[in-house]
């Protein structure tokens, strides 16, 4: 994760390089379906452990966002 465009570019050509087309695409899907399953978890209400909040919160605010003290996504 950057938010240097050119880096990120840099990154993807090589890794399209490494695995090809199929596997990005095979790598963002399995990258997809760990996020659906914290969304999940997120709306079911299960509580998040402190290591995972302190992670999200470090990237959200990287990236602009406020910190969730409960580690629950918006």
């Amino acid at each position: 994760m950057s938010a240097d465009r050119e880096e990120i570019d840099r990154v993807r050509k090589k890794l399209v390089d490494l695995i090809g087309t199929q596997g990005v695409v095979d790598a963002a899907a399995v990258m997809a379906i760990f996020q659906w399953n914290t969304r999940a978890a997120d709306a079911a209400g299960i509580l998040v452990e402190e290591p995972t909040r302190s992670g999200r919160n470090k990237i959200g605010n990287a990236f602009g966002f406020d910190t969730r003290i409960d580690g629950l996504a918006p």
